[in-house]
């Protein structure tokens, strides 16, 4: 992980991509669909804004696909 001091403006970068397929968005449903458009030979852009993927269901936030969690004795499974 690159670890950056505070800074008080940080400018965007822009960058001009060719793709078949733009997915934004890469939680459960982004990523599979990104992955089985690539199998399928398109050129495909994943956009994602976190540094992991998966959404809520990344080692990020841990909430599983079934929102079942196995934390504090809670063992809702």
């Amino acid at each position: 992980m690159h670890l950056h001091p505070p800074v008080a403006f940080r400018a965007l970068t822009q960058k001009n991509l060719t793709a078949d397929l733009v997915v934004v968005g890469g939680g459960l449903a982004g990523t599979c669909c990104a992955i089985t458009a690539a199998r399928a030979g398109l050129e495909v852009v994943l956009v994602q804004d976190r540094p992991v993927l998966g959404g809520n269901a990344s080692s990020e936030v841990r909430l599983w696909v079934l929102g079942a969690t196995s934390h504090l004795g809670n063992n809702s499974c």
